[in-house]
């Protein structure tokens, strides 16, 4: 029981999340992530696959909330602002500005660029809710950024913000000292700013050993068929990020103990491309394998 209930938790907070994947968003976003070279935006969905050996992976979400979305003032800003202004005379945002704070994410959505949707993340530095104005560290020094905004330009008028929502989930499952996984106790992992791992990521699940993530891509952009496995990947590139159809989630719960008799124990099955353990090491094991439809991103697509 204890497994299985550990199980259905840890699934449904990383599938909760990659429902919401690009919600406010044009499938990828620039700016905060830490992203490199032009073509390294981040897409709103990707995973982490196993340091390339196939171990465990991590998988990352991006998604404005959606009951504080606010409209930017209708004024000229320059791509390396270090502010954004909103009315807050218009409809509740007034309210909706003091959900705001500074450490947080600011993500807004450009919808009359030329180039399609561009989406971008700012880290928040302070929030003035007397006059609408949050103020925001300047974007200018990620490249990723600077390819489709650079700092002599300005950002279109009245764009669609909302806070954003950056989250990692990996499994912390190493001796490092850095969290409170270790090999004998794999604890689920939730990281909030894209650094991790660090030692200010939320614990989520005790005992998920075993994080896996495929992909079904539309390669055609018109239409996959997600039945098919042959449609199925370990891996995307940046470029992909936006034809993700459905990501599948294959995940191991562990026992806290081990049975002392060895009896009707299992060994850690293989998942997606993490082969499976040589032996059996005397805990009990469950698998859930969930498929999610990534459906801002479908929704996009079919527009």
């Amino acid at each position: 029981m204890e497994m299985h209930q550990t199980l259905r938790f840890a699934t449904d907070m990383v599938t909760r999340s990659v429902r919401m994947a690009g919600y406010g968003t044009g499938g990828s976003v620039t700016g905060y992530s830490g992203s490199s070279g032009d073509d390294a935006t981040l897409p709103v969905v990707m995973s982490w696959d196993g340091s390339g050996d196939g171990s465990t992976d991590g998988i990352t979400v991006v998604y404005g909330d959606p009951s504080l979305r606010m409209n930017s003032k209708a004024v000229a800003t320059s791509c390396d602002t270090e502010s954004l202004d909103f009315d807050l005379t218009i409809l509740d945002q007034d309210d909706k500005i003091s959900e705001y704070s500074s450490g947080e994410l600011l993500l807004c959505s450009d919808y009359a660029s030329l180039m399609g949707i561009e989406s971008y993340l700012w880290e928040i530095t302070a929030v003035d809710t007397s006059d609408g104005t949050i103020s925001v560290t300047d974007n200018s020094g990620y490249s990723d950024y600077e390819s489709v905004c650079q700092s002599d330009e300005n950002l279109s008028p009245s764009m669609l913000c909302s806070k954003a929502h950056l989250i990692t989930f990996y499994i912390d499952g190493d001796d490092d000292g850095t969290g409170p996984g270790s090999s004998e106790h794999p604890v689920l992992m939730m990281d909030l700013d894209m650094g991790w791992p660090e030692s200010d990521d939320v614990p989520l699940v005790d005992n998920i050993e075993d994080l896996q993530v495929e992909y079904c891509v539309d390669t055609t952009g018109t239409g996959v068929d997600c039945s098919d496995d042959s449609n199925w990947t370990d891996s995307i590139t940046s470029a992909q990020g936006d034809d993700v159809w459905m990501v599948r989630l294959s995940v191991i719960s562990r026992s806290s103990r081990k049975d002392p008799q060895n009896i009707r124990a299992s060994t850690r099955p293989e998942l997606a491309n993490h082969s499976a353990a040589s032996s059996s090491d005397r805990y009990y094991r469950q698998v859930l394998v969930t498929e999610v439809a990534v459906r801002n991103l479908r929704h996009q697509a079919n527009l």
